[in-house]
């Protein structure tokens, strides 16, 4: 029975992809985590047996929900990939939840959900594009979500919505035209929305509104003229309307009625400029509390009945002028119940408005210790908060408004432990809270009051670290790249694409340090890069693919800091520091071959300014910038040789022309250049005086086009470049008449063509024309005509591709970049320059999830290697090879914790591939002649038990118990289905072995096993 479970359980992993991915994890060489962190979790939203939170994980701040079950809790929608959509303003409208979201594409704007992934989706781009709205203040009156937002005509104004774009309205331009009366402080009173705004007649004032333009009119011109007044507090008092208010004074408590006459002030309870700055008016009945700044008193405890007699200090909690500080005020039944200070520390008290009826509730912690109450909650008659209290911590308790009614709920974590509960939430028959239940850190819980019965949602924020691979280079048809490990710091890396394939090449700093490998470049078969080692400052190296050594080519101290390492011919060109300064060296690979070339810059200056390494091959010679001390900055080449290396002053005299964005078209040299009487253009260079020109003056006279953004396309160049205002794609074949813009709908934006990608197909980029497909892929084959959009990736205004991400790939065929559709979240996309083979080609996570990030691209043969935070591993290398989709591995993970027999081992026998039905997970080094139980999962997690950690994330699944041997090994089989689909998706196992010695209840933990199903 449990061997047809997990066989179940592995076909319902595989729904999760839409088809057999190509991705694999090439190593997760760090898998060492970082402490405990909370998601940041701020509210619940209900609806129905959902609820709807905003937190904080590895996919950045998103929208979760929850229905109560570790099944059931997950993101919602990535609506940020690599970033943040920080969802806010939450407001529940019937089954939905209403909130502001930041989109790419759309920008800020107002989406809505019913809890599901399908049911996430945007309700209205109120200003079209990627300009946000900027929904804000949100708040519920009748049938509608009343908000301030600005469609970009209208100014920051006063919106509803129903929830559908149809009903999404603007309610009332309270500052005809493009100024803004900006809205703030909405506050619902039965039928009547209170709210501050701006207007050029009163300056900052209270307004009310029915719903409806006409009804939306002016309360009272506290400060009269243009004068604002300003206002703090609003809230609702049966008809009325409380709130703090500056007239003339200090912030004193005010009440209305929504007319002018019956706006007016309560009490001036702290005479002066100071005021007395009430603060959480709360109500009961026809009675109001609030905190104030009394003269004398403090900040003490008030109530309020709507009248100036009525309006009095209730009791002075500690008396003298320090005040009890009344905080956290919340009603129950005709009651308030606080936090306050007085001799006993900071404790949970109740008032009935009375003195007598004034009382501190407990002491929980006695004597002057606080037990610092708050995030007071109704759940059902009673009010439910977090206090510390003694031997327990900070937990659960409860109170119905009486002393024999206040208690601890349950002790969640045993002894001094604390769970520290937040955001409690009544949910159905059960609560929803955030709390350290579980050893996950500050995240979303269940419970029922009581230890049994409290269940950790999901790790939501779990705790892991990156190796973050960077700088992929050819290695002889391997990937030479830099990254970190557990012990020793970021060293050199290599990589066939498989786990196996998969080491660091050399410790070039023994230690936890590293040494910080930069500026690599591949000459043949080797790889050249600077290493950083101690004492000895930035040395180069050279790595040799055949033989696999690796040898060090500088000695000099103070070093010689090797910059900008770029490869021309046999030999390898840089940068480096003598007793000359910082001049131009060249390797051929040995020591005595790596040598200054020469003393551009005579004297200990520099010839090269800070990190302005530029050097680019074109045929036999190397271009780049260097300053001579009496040219300026200029071009320079060299063929490699002392002789052969000379400069060109293209700005006659000590001014620079400063070239830059050098880039290489066969053997000529294309680069940009400040030339006085032309600005920054488009020059050419053969390597001669002669051959070295100026393209064509795109902007006549002294404006500068600056082109930018330069690339090779077979014997063209195509580039960026600012003509009457326009920053448009350009194409060159190196003459003045071949050099002629391609686009005409950058509209003003700064860059509106990104990612310029040269392959057999032509040039692909990244642009919004602003018809409505948002930022997509784009090909051109170097004209106006043939410029056209491949595919609409994210449908309609929503940018679909990652900026950054594209890449030749397959000898240059197609291209392969990160984008975004909210079904799928960021997913690994291929071209060939067809809408119809354009295409996902990844599966990370499940719908609307996707990977965190994608970074790094580096195509080579048929594989693509590139960085990616798949949510799991953290940022980590992998290959994408079609021809090779879905490799199978087992990858053991995490840390386990030992028993009598050391820390029991996780592995497997067999690979999981498809149809292997002998594939098992085994176990080694539990306590002899015990028994273990096999758990699994479809995703990884990292929480404390104790001394341990559960390494799987939920929902858990219990597989086989296995008797071990004498030698303390078992198996258990895990049969893969003969399903082609399954290809791509991952497991996840941990062994948990019966074992007196073991620290976790009589238990010893293996570490972790990730299994990837291959064909």
């Amino acid at each position: 029975m449990r061997r047809t479970s997990l066989s179940r359980s592995v076909l319902a992993v595989a729904t999760l992809s839409a088809a057999a991915a190509a991705q694999s994890l090439v190593g997760n060489l760090v898998t060492t985590t970082s402490g405990q962190v909370g998601s940041a979790i701020p509210a619940f939203h209900v609806i129905g047996n959902r609820a709807v939170f905003r937190a904080t994980s590895g996919h950045g701040i998103e929208p979760w929900v929850t229905d109560g079950s570790q099944a059931g809790t997950h993101l919602l929608l990535d609506l940020m990939p690599a970033g943040n959509s920080f969802p806010d303003d939450f407001v529940v409208l019937g089954s939905e939840v209403l909130f502001a979201a930041e989109v790419p594409g759309f920008g800020r704007e107002l989406w809505k959900t019913d809890g599901t992934t399908a049911g996430t989706v945007l309700v209205r781009d109120l200003r079209a594009g990627t300009a946000a709205s900027n929904p804000d203040h949100l708040v519920r009156m009748g049938g509608f979500v009343y908000f301030s937002a600005s469609d970009g005509s209208t100014g920051t104004e006063l919106w509803r919505s129903d929830g559908t774009a149809a009903g999404t309205t603007l309610v009332a331009d309270l500052v005809v035209g493009g100024p803004s009366s900006s809205p703030a402080q909405l506050t619902v009173v039965g039928s009547t929305l209170f709210f501050v705004a701006q207007t050029t007649a009163t300056g900052f004032e209270l307004h009310r509104t029915d719903g409806t333009a006409l009804g939306t009119t002016l309360v009272a011109d506290l400060n009269p003229g243009t004068g604002n007044t300003t206002y703090t507090q609003l809230a609702a008092f049966g008809a009325r309307l409380l709130f703090a208010a500056e007239v003339g004074g200090g912030q004193e408590p005010f009440v209305s009625d929504g007319t002018p006459a019956g706006t007016f002030q309560l009490a001036e309870l702290q005479p002066g400029a100071t005021g007395s700055l009430p603060r959480e008016f709360v109500t009961t009945g026809s009675t109001a509390w609030f905190s104030a700044d009394g003269a004398g008193v403090g900040r003490e405890l008030y109530r309020t009945d709507g009248t100036a007699v009525g309006t009095q200090l209730v009791a002075d909690l500690q008396p003298g002028p320090v005040g009890g500080d009344p905080v956290e005020l919340t009603t129950i039944g005709s009651v308030v119940v606080f936090s306050a200070v007085d001799a006993a520390g900071r404790e949970p008290w109740r008032s009935d408005g009375t003195g007598p009826g004034t009382f501190r509730l407990a002491d929980l912690i006695p004597g002057s210790g606080s037990s610092n109450p708050g995030a007071f909650a109704p759940i059902g008659t009673e009010l439910w908060f977090a206090a510390q209290a003694p031997s327990v911590g900070v937990e659960l308790h409860r109170t119905d408004g009486t002393i024999a009614g206040t208690a601890l709920v349950a002790d969640l974590s045993t002894g001094n432990l604390s769970t520290v509960p937040d955001a409690i939430t009544a949910f159905g028959a059960s609560v929803l809270m955030t709390s350290a239940f579980g050893g996950a850190g500050d995240e979303p819980c269940r419970t029922d009051g009581t230890v049994a019965g409290t269940l950790l949602l999901a790790d939501v924020n779990r705790p892991y670290t990156s190796s973050s691979p960077r700088d992929f280079r050819d290695y002889g048809g391997r990937v030479w790249f830099a990254a970190g490990s557990n012990n020793n710091g970021t060293e050199p890396y290599v990589s066939d694409g498989t786990l196996a394939g998969t080491s660091m090449l050399i410790d070039l700093q023994p230690g936890s340090f590293g040494s910080n490998p930069e500026y690599p470049t591949t000459r043949g078969s080797d790889v050249f890069c600077v290493g950083n080692l101690f004492q000895q400052g930035q040395q180069l190296f050279r790595s040799d693919s055949l033989t696999g050594v690796t040898t060090r080519l500088t000695f000099q101290v103070p070093a010689v800091a090797p910059r900008g390492l770029a490869t021309l011919g046999s030999l390898v060109l840089f940068s480096g520091i003598s007793a000359n300064g910082r001049e131009l060296w060249v390797s051929d690979g040995t020591a005595v071959g790596t040598f200054e070339l020469r003393d551009i810059r005579p004297g200990s200056a520099d010839s090269f300014s800070l990190l302005a390494e530029n050097f680019t091959a074109a045929g036999s010679r190397a271009f780049f910038t260097a300053n001579d001390g009496l040219a300026g900055a200029e071009l320079w080449i060299t063929d490699g040789t002392a002789a052969g290396t000379f400069g060109l002053d293209l700005n006659p005299g000590s001014a620079n022309s400063q070239p830059d964005e050098l880039c290489a078209v066969g053997s000529i040299c294309y680069f940009t250049a400040q030339i006085a009487g032309s600005g920054r253009e488009l020059w050419r260079s053969d390597g001669t005086p002669g051959g070295t020109m100026l393209v064509r003056d795109l902007a006549p006279g002294l404006v500068s086009s600056t082109p930018d953004r330069l690339v090779a396309a077979g014997n063209r160049l195509f580039f960026t470049a600012v003509v009457a205002g326009q920053r448009e794609l350009w194409v060159s074949d190196g003459t003045a008449l071949g050099t002629v813009p391609v686009t005409t709908t950058a509209f003003g934006r700064l860059t509106p063509y990104t990612d310029l990608v040269a392959t057999q197909a032509g040039l692909f980029f990244l642009h919004d024309d602003l018809t409505g497909a948002g930022t997509e892929l784009w090909l051109t084959d170097g004209t106006t005509i043939g410029t056209r959009l491949v595919a609409d990736v994210a449908p309609g205004l929503a940018n679909g591709p990652l900026a950054g991400t594209v890449t030749a790939a397959l000898g240059g065929t197609q291209v392969l970049f990160g984008a975004v559709d909210l079904a799928s979240g960021l997913q690994l996309w291929l071209s060939d320059g067809t809408a119809a083979n354009t295409r996902q080609v990844s599966n990370f996570g499940g719908g609307g999830v996707g990977a965190v990030s994608l970074s790094q691209f580096f195509s080579l043969g048929s594989k693509t290697y590139f960085a990616c935070d798949d949510g799991i591993n953290g940022i980590e290398p992998w290959v994408y090879d079609p021809s090779g989709a879905g490799i199978a591995f087992v990858l053991p993970y995490g840390l386990g914790c030992a028993g009598s027999n050391g820390v029991p081992g996780n592995g497997a026998a067999g690979l999981p591939t498809v149809g292997n039905a002998a594939f098992a997970n085994t176990i080694a080094q539990g306590l002899p002649n015990s028994a273990a139980v096999q758990f699994w999962s479809g995703g990884s997690s990292n929480i404390a038990l104790g001394l341990c950690r559960a390494l799987l994330d939920f929902p858990i699944g219990s597989g086989a118990t296995v008797f071990l041997d004498g030698a303390g090994s078992g198996s258990a089989p895990v049969p893969i289905p003969a399903v082609p689909t399954l290809v791509g998706s991952n497991l996840f196992f941990q062994w948990a072995v019966l074992d007196p010695a073991g620290p976790f209840l009589g238990l010893a933990l293996s570490g972790g096993l990730q299994i990837q199903i291959g064909s």
